[in-house]
């Protein structure tokens, strides 16, 4: 239940700040179904393909994108780590030890997981990713429209000097969604691989969780260097 309650504290800290069109990312809706699946067929195998593929795709990559870090006396940069982490922590626990993961949940995990097949591994998440970048699209730019002031994903990463270098100064919408389902495409052929192998997937577990606890650790650092700095300076 730590997840609902993040993204509830989440939503309501983000409406402060005019930030809450960050709540329409695909990584919500992607927590959402694994939230769902894990709630109403943990036990279905096909879903739990899906679960995985959700994941360790766009969500995965979403670690990097936003640069997470374990920042422990912050809410706000554990929420967002936690929404991109615990996810990856999760399938990789029920994919390869489902007995001992099944002892804390409601209903059992599989028992033997199916092979990798091209409707669950490929087809189903690229069409949730598609599903998601239709609604956000129409929702935001069409319905919606925010004003200048408010902070999207599109207007956060549009300001960062490498989608500058890449894209030039003024890159357009339209290469946010196709730079998405390119990485989409990219990561559903890396989660064929480590669906299938214990070590790979143990590998891009430990990636992830190396990057977040060094961008964590250059946090603390940046600071107590600050902090130093403005105590010599008075």
């Amino acid at each position: 239940m730590t997840c609902p309650a993040l993204i509830v504290w989440r939503i309501y800290t983000y409406l402060k700040n005019d930030w809450q069109y960050f709540c329409l990312d695909y990584c919500y809706f992607g927590n959402l179904a694994i939230f769902l699946i894990l709630l109403f067929a943990p036990g279905n195998p096909n879903l739990f393909i899906l679960q995985f593929c959700i994941a360790n795709g766009l969500l995965y990559t979403g670690a990097f994108s936003f640069r997470n870090s374990l920042v422990f006396h912050s809410v706000d940069k554990m929420t967002s780590t936690y929404i991109h982490s615990a996810p990856v922590l999760l399938v990789f626990g029920i994919r390869w030890f489902p007995q001992e993961a099944s002892r804390f949940w409601h209903a059992p995990f599989p028992d033997t997981f199916l092979q990798w097949n091209v409707t669950w591994n490929v087809l189903a998440p690229l069409a949730f990713v598609c599903a998601h970048a239709i609604f956000y699209t129409a929702l935001v730019n069409v319905i919606l429209k925010p004003e200048e002031h408010i902070i999207t994903s599109f207007r956060y990463l549009k300001a960062k000097k490498s989608t500058k270098a890449i894209f030039g100064k003024n890159p357009k919408f339209a290469w946010f969604i196709l730079v998405e389902l390119a990485i989409a495409l990219l990561m559903t052929a890396v989660t064929i691989l480590t669906y299938s192998s214990f070590f790979l997937n143990l590998l891009q577990v430990g990636v992830l969780v190396a990057v977040v606890t060094w961008n964590g650790a250059g946090y603390y650092v940046d600071v107590f260097r600050a902090s130093l700095i403005k105590k010599k300076e008075s």
